[in-house]
């Protein structure tokens, strides 16, 4: 079992280098692309944030009214 959980995290870590290569990559062919694209993200998650604080607002508003 121990073998397992060894291979498991060389795959893993494996695939994070893989993953972060990739990324450098795309970043280094293409920085205004890679830069819409993670500002996209950024913006994509802010937007989600704000939507879940606004209703749990709600949410609680609701419970003391």
């Amino acid at each position: 079992m121990a073998a397992l959980l060894e291979q498991l995290k060389a795959a893993s870590r494996i695939a994070i280098y893989l993953t972060i290569a990739f990324l450098v990559i795309q970043l280094w062919q293409d920085p205004a692309g890679a830069a819409h694209a993670t500002m996209s993200f950024i913006e994509g998650v802010g937007h989600f944030f704000a939507a879940l604080i606004d209703k749990f607002g709600a949410f609680v508003k609701g419970l003391t009214e």
